[in-house]
């Protein structure tokens, strides 16, 4: 029985990565034949953070937002699996508040294409082989009244941040369409930082020069999204109230969805709700190979005792 234990800690690692592409893909399978698992979502307090400070935007008599949110989003295809359900569950937000939103891509040209997509899921209907398959959420939103993508620009760094604040004018003349900011509605009453409510920087690792020159200087709220591994750096931030909160993986975006629905979890369809339960399954083969290796070992090293 012994020696069967201290073999634990020499299983091929191949049979861990298969264990865990069966675990991961159950879920899926589960979802294709009708018959979902759910799991409990307990927001935390980084995510909540965020969700609240965007509901607490200052409006006027009429209830219209009186500023709008700027989202930097620098993500592309190497951390779409993390960042964009944290980019659909803030525009989700932004969209079904009616809160204006501008959307700028600092230092990265592949940017725009990503973000542009999550919107046109939730202001235009998706069509396949001429039919409709998804129905639009937001049909009425419209392009330069209630959001504006500014797109790619250069330099970047601190030196785009800080002409931003000062005025977003001078660092952009134009739209990534290539529209004058003075013909579009929305720029025509954003100037500066006295109009910014909040920026959320969403991409694998945010730069930390939004926390320097916007909180910093202006007192202009800050929140991450931000990959897993990137968000031992940042947390930091959020004790001090330098950063207003985090939504940290597909973790964090499964619960901004939960928080945007908390009663209606079919409305629940961001990336990452999609992918937390695959996850999830995922962590917990790896905590049972750890377990098992862990057992082998101390079974050898009783024995050589």
């Amino acid at each position: 029985m012994r020696d069967l234990l201290i073999k634990l800690q020499t299983v091929d690692r191949r049979w861990v990565y298969l264990a865990i592409a069966v675990a991961c893909a159950i879920p899926f399978i589960a979802e294709a034949i009708g018959k979902p698992i759910n799991l409990s979502v307990y927001p935390s307090r980084e995510t909540q953070g965020v969700f609240d400070t965007i509901n607490n935007i200052p409006r006027d008599a009429n209830g219209n937002p009186t500023k709008v949110v700027l989202i930097d989003s620098t993500w592309d295809a190497g951390s779409m699996g993390e960042n964009e359900g944290q980019a659909e569950a803030i525009i989700d937000h932004l969209f079904r508040e009616r809160i204006p939103f501008i959307v700028t891509c600092i230092g990265n040209e592949k940017a725009p294409q990503f973000v542009n997509g999550v919107i046109e899921r939730f202001t235009q209907d998706t069509i396949v082989d001429g039919k409709v398959v998804r129905k639009a959420k937001y049909p009425g939103r419209v392009y330069g009244k209630d959001w504006v993508n500014l797109g790619f620009s250069v330099p970047w760094g601190w030196q785009s941040i800080q002409q931003i604040m000062k005025d977003i004018h001078v660092q952009y003349k134009a739209d990534y369409q290539g529209t004058p900011l003075e013909e579009i509605p929305l720029m025509q009453r954003v100037r500066n930082a006295d109009d910014i409510y909040m920026i959320f920087a969403v991409t694998y690792s945010p730069s930390e020069d939004w926390v320097s020159f916007a909180h910093g200087i202006y007192g202009t709220p800050v929140a991450f999204g931000c990959a897993g591994i990137q968000s031992t750096t940042t947390y930091r931030f959020i004790p001090s109230g330098q950063m207003v909160g985090m939504l940290v993986s597909v973790r964090g975006s499964a619960e901004y969805d939960a928080l945007l629905y908390p009663d209606d979890r079919s409305q629940r369809v961001n990336k990452g709700t999609q992918l937390i339960v695959p996850l999830a399954f995922g962590h917990l083969v790896i905590i049972f190979a750890i377990i098992m290796g862990n057992i082998g070992y101390f079974a050898a090293r009783r024995r050589r005792s």
